[in-house]
């Protein structure tokens, strides 16, 4: 969780609205407030899209 870069990097399976196999990588978010609620080692949920050729998380939970 880099806060001041406004990144978290997400190891996560498969992604099939990006067309995308499963990796490790790092992510912008789209509300930087988004990172107050994760540290490190937390299982998540989330939604990503590819803005002006970033991948972007645009939606975070937390995963049972």
């Amino acid at each position: 969780v880099d806060k001041d870069a406004s990144k978290v990097t997400i190891k996560h399976g498969p992604i099939s609205n990006l067309d995308m196999p499963a990796m490790t990588m790092v992510f912008r978010v789209s509300d930087p407030a988004m990172l107050d609620q994760l540290k490190s080692g937390d299982k998540i949920r989330f939604t990503a899209e590819k803005i002006q050729g970033a991948y972007t998380v645009m939606k975070v939970e937390p995963s049972n």
